[in-house]
């Protein structure tokens, strides 16, 4: 199909061509005339949009994204859910597979195990099992074991593209389970031959080292795989740090230090710092990433908001979370348990990501997922809430724990939170760091759930921060596009002539986000087209169906065999 977009303010992407007046014209899914496009060229035009200034650039790189499993549910609008809420912020590529936590690799026996732990998080990819069962999540049903087998039942469920990081975490499962101790030589070996088997998949090594088993590996583990993987074929790490709290330089210097010995590049995931009493802290963290920018390909990216928003299993301190999903929850029943788990919340902070202690308390961590029908009166609202309900009134108590622990439990560990943790001076800093992209870190609306504004407003947000901070549209554009492309070693998307027509007309006048974390799925306005290789998929707000769904793999290729 022939598309012509007349009087477009086109932006290149490559962060030093001046953008310039111009008409586009789109043959297929190639940009084939930019600039001036011949009247005998326009006048075959099936399809005529008329920008008026607005600007026409490369589609953005949604560089952290959650919507692997259930982003492949079809929504209301006739495309998958992740899909429609990338193209509403102007994202025609996905990178999935993110802290740590892919969908693959995973052995048979462990399927309906993995699948729980990732619900709250990625969602599930089918019906769901038995809540009472041993498959909840329905991974029993799942029909891969490695990237490459996930990839193919991946095919045609989306459509936007979409490329996979290798989860350290995933990796770990298929040699020690979710063991709580550190791996000795044996096992590291076994896991890195996962890797190298794993890596031609594969844009980089993930890692989370929050969630489990990876928060129980060392920095001798992640440096072994970094260079497991960079033997198949340059990859950067991607961690989620140990600590992006009180122990935030600390955890930075054990990827870095992971990344540099292990002969990888460095991306500073969902950069941020949290807790009050670290706010001060961005010149030190500035400082290490900018030191290591001198050893390594560094790149970074963030969500441009004062909170995250994660599973609640991070509530609970590492020791807790040991061993299969059922065992996590049975010992939460466990007196005993209970109490060790207290007075680490509320007395120990050191060794672990606190949320608790760095959202100032049960009144910083906000309910967005429960287990559908159960949970549903507290979504949007605050663990204090919980524990008002419970009639409790001293926050601070074993009594709070306890109902935190009964409301976990009642919804079978399917919650997923909000923590509110920043302040916007520190999100103004991270933003104006020049090799800053963006991500969404977007978890999946779906029954039970109330994400993050994130997932639908990173983008227009950071178009609208840019547009108010005098960041240029061509340095903005270039960071939300083509930046994130070039240090994964993936095709350039620089728009010019013979590109490729995954492409965004924006509004640069009047583009922003205009939803909230009371009401999170109100769309942007000012992202008013997108296409993904040529197909039309959002025009003016509403979504055009494709008739399939085209979204292709993003890989690189190994540079050994």
């Amino acid at each position: 199909m022939r598309q012509l977009i007349t009087d477009a303010l086109i932006v290149a992407g490559d962060g030093s061509a001046e953008p310039c007046r111009g008409d586009a014209l789109i043959d297929g899914d190639r940009v084939v005339h930019l600039g001036e496009v011949p009247p005998s060229a326009a006048a075959g035009a099936e399809r005529t949009i008329a920008a008026g200034g607005r600007v026409l650039a490369p589609g953005f790189v949604d560089t952290h994204n959650h919507g692997a499993l259930a982003g492949t549910r079809v929504g209301e609008h006739g495309i998958p859910v992740s899909c429609e809420m990338a193209v509403r912020g102007g994202v025609t590529k996905r990178i999935c597979g993110v802290d740590g936590l892919s969908p693959a690799p995973v052995v048979p026996d462990q399927r309906a195990e993995y699948a729980a732990q990732l619900a709250p998080l990625d969602g599930m990819a089918g019906p769901p099992g038995d809540p009472d069962g041993d498959d909840p999540a329905g991974g029993g049903q799942w029909p891969w074991t490695t990237t490459e087998e996930f990839l193919r039942w991946h095919a045609g469920r989306s459509v936007t593209d979409l490329g996979m990081h290798l989860g350290h975490s995933a990796v770990r499962r298929t040699v020690m389970g979710n063991l709580d101790r550190t791996a000795d030589d044996a096992q590291i070996r076994a896991m890195a031959e996962v890797v190298r088997r794993e890596a031609p998949w594969c844009l980089g090594l993930s890692t989370g080292l929050v969630y489990n088993p990876a928060v129980y590996s060392d920095q001798r583990e992640i440096t072994a795989l970094v260079r497991a993987f960079n033997e198949v074929k340059p990859g950067a790490l991607y961690p989620h740090l140990r600590s992006e709290s009180d122990d935030i330089v600390e955890a930075l210097n054990e990827v870095i230090t992971a990344a540099v010995e292990g002969g990888g590049g460095y991306c500073s995931e969902h950069s941020k710092i949290a807790g009050r009493r670290n706010w001060d802290r961005f010149g030190d963290v500035a400082s290490r990433l900018d030191d290591a920018a001198g050893s390594v390909p560094t790149l970074g990216n963030m969500y441009p908001y004062t909170a995250g928003s994660t599973t609640a299993d991070a509530l609970f301190p590492p020791e807790v979370r040991a061993g299969t999903r059922a065992e996590f929850m049975a010992r939460l029943t466990d007196d005993d348990v209970r109490r060790f788990a207290f007075e680490k919340i509320y007395a120990d902070s050191t060794g672990w990501d606190n949320f608790v202690a760095f959202c100032g308390g049960l009144e910083g961590i906000q309910i967005a997922g429960v287990l559908d029908g159960v949970g549903d009166d507290f979504l949007g609202k605050r663990f204090s809430d919980v524990v008002l309900a419970a009639g409790v009134t001293d926050m601070n108590s074993i009594e709070a724990h306890d109902a935190v622990c009964d409301f976990f439990l009642h919804n079978r560990g399917e919650v997923a939170i909000i923590s509110h943790y920043g302040n916007e001076a520190t999100v103004e800093k991270f933003f104006r760091r020049p090799n800053m992209a963006l991500c969404t870190d977007g978890l999946m609306p779906g029954p039970g759930q109330k994400p993050h504004p994130r997932s639908l407003g990173s983008f227009p947000k950071a178009l609208r921060m840019a547009r108010e901070l005098g960041i240029g549209v061509a340095e903005i554009v270039h960071r939300l596009a083509v930046l994130p492309c070039e240090f994964m070693g993936l095709p350039s998307p620089v728009l010019r002539e013979g590109a490729d027509a995954s492409l965004v007309l924006f509004d640069w006048d009047r583009v922003t986000e205009r939803n909230s974390y009371e009401d999170p799925l109100v769309p942007p306005d000012g992202i008013d087209a997108v296409w993904v290789h040529g197909d039309l998929v959002q025009h003016e707000g509403r979504i055009h169906a494709p008739k399939s769904f085209g979204g292709r793999h993003l890989l690189t290729p190994p540079t050994r065999s």
